[in-house]
């Protein structure tokens, strides 16, 4: 049976505040059974939020930074040095106050392209898979978007069916073309949370989260087509970390 555990807080602080303390707890423990934690992050406000209470004083000393290997979900296929590259935000945090033991593997978007970048990375994934002798990530963070999306996977788009990789080029996403992690890949993840922040995404919310429990005894690969792509992802139990714009029982 699908659980859906909803943890909303009035603001985006207190959200990132909370997934800080779990996410400090649920690393550990990976490390602690299997020496390392592999982590996919996307972009957006939670996550640049999120890594910034992580790394102030009260929390950076609590992180194992050394065995965590973070890698991006998605990106937008557009330069680094573009503000609409999700790495473009989080540069400022990776590089100036994170400690230099972590392991930060963005999608490289320079000077390829979008199916050469995502080759290359798919090739990055596997190879940190193989350090790490794991076939999985262990905790997976998405947003989920005001259209339903998640990570690069649009509804009606071809990646969404994709069984064969773990990464894919994106050329009939919305706005840009863009990289992103495969449903068959995340749906290896053990541990998934999802952010959801603002009044602009109340309704999708809503929709995934019922969309979620009318379809909990369906495989991820049967739900595409039939759901949102948030909904897609058949984990028993999915975390929400909410603001209270975006969730109002």
């Amino acid at each position: 049976m699908a659980q859906d555990i909803i943890k909303h807080f009035p603001t985006i602080e207190t959200v990132t505040e909370e997934m800080a303390k779990d996410f400090i707890a649920v690393t550990n423990k990976y490390i602690h059974d299997t020496g390392h934690c592999i982590v996919g992050i996307t972009g957006g406000t939670a996550i640049n939020a999120l890594l910034e209470v992580l790394n102030n004083n009260d929390n950076i000393d609590s992180v194992d930074w050394e065995h965590i290997f973070f890698l991006w979900t998605d990106e937008r296929f557009v330069p680094q040095s573009n503000p609409d590259n999700y790495f473009s935000s989080l540069k400022p945090t990776l590089l100036c106050k994170i400690r230099g033991a972590a392991h930060f593997l963005p999608i490289d978007t320079n000077g390829k392209t979008v199916l050469e970048a995502a080759e290359n990375y798919e090739k990055e994934v596997r190879t940190v898979l193989k350090r790490c002798q794991k076939t999985a990530m262990d905790l997976v963070i998405l947003d989920l978007g005001s259209d339903g999306h998640t990570a690069g996977l649009f509804a009606g788009s071809h990646a969404l069916r994709e069984l064969n990789h773990e990464v894919v080029p994106v050329e009939d996403g919305k706005v840009w073309e863009r990289i992103t992690m495969t449903f068959q890949f995340l749906a290896k993840t053990e541990t998934v949370w999802f952010t959801v922040i603002g009044d602009a995404k109340r309704s999708a919310l809503s929709k995934v989260i019922n969309q979620r429990w009318d379809y909990e005894d369906t495989p991820w690969n049967e739900r595409i087509g039939r759901v949102l792509p948030g909904a897609v992802l058949s984990q028993a139990t999915i975390t929400w970390y909410v603001d209270d714009a975006a969730y109002k029982k």
